[in-house]
């Protein structure tokens, strides 16, 4: 019987490292869209920084934000959680001259250093900055008429993630997409003995969100899971 469990519970700085071995990592970046340099430059410094870094998009997720900008022709999108700054940078090299991604990020300090990578990266003029609690942003943003994003993606707190989903479906453009990142949660899930706020929350939003008669969903197996969301037709 193989007793290997489905995920591991652990992960290293800047990778959820249940989600793919190293050499399944490095050949899957290797045959997607690489890294210019000043992404190269997010990603190692953004690594070194330790702990913190496992709050950075994964690498294969940078290809794939870039690919759906460019496929689907964004005009705005929306980055719930900014952190230092990689997917902003992808959505907004994907995006075509003259779109615009809007960012939330709480934290000052993160803000001042993904504006750095975004001026080496020559995308700095199409992202607009927005500091606050995302509640209060998205408050403010759902206020000002003909708000409407053709993609929000959302990486903040797991424990309130189905409040910050339907905020954000709100504010979705026709035929937009709200993307929701970490919806594994390190496997944890799966896992009936965590019970904190975290995982509660999300695990209680993917069950929810899989029955909602407005949407269709899929969840793609994607660095620690990500749920793609659209309103049916």
């Amino acid at each position: 019987m193989n007793t290997t469990p489905p995920f591991r519970k652990t992960w290293t700085p800047g990778r959820m490292q249940f989600q793919l071995e190293p050499d399944v990592e490095r050949y899957l970046v290797s045959h997607s869209t690489g890294y210019t340099e000043p992404v190269a430059r997010l990603v190692d410094e953004t690594a070194a920084l330790g702990e913190p870094s496992v709050m950075m998009a994964a690498k294969e997720q940078y290809a794939f934000f870039r690919f759906l900008a460019s496929h689907l022709d964004c005009r705005r999108i929306l980055d719930i959680g900014t952190f230092t700054g990689l997917s902003a940078l992808a959505f907004a090299e994907g995006m075509r001259s003259g779109g615009r991604v809007t960012t939330i990020e709480r934290d000052p300090g993160w803000i001042a250093k993904a504006e750095a990578h975004w001026k080496r990266a020559g995308v700095a003029e199409r992202i607009d900055v927005r500091v606050g609690e995302a509640e209060d942003v998205l408050a403010d943003i759902a206020a000002v008429p003909d708000s409407r994003f053709d993609i929000v993606f959302i990486d903040v707190d797991k424990a309130r993630v189905g409040d910050y989903v339907e905020r954000s479906l709100a504010l979705l453009a026709p035929r937009g997409l709200v993307i929701v990142d970490n919806a594994l949660w390190h496997g944890w899930v799966l896992d009936p003995a965590r019970t904190d706020p975290d995982t509660e929350g999300m695990r209680r939003f993917n069950d929810r969100i899989a029955h909602d008669p407005r949407v269709d969903v899929v969840m793609l197996p994607i660095a620690d899971g990500l749920t793609m969301i659209r309103y049916r037709n």
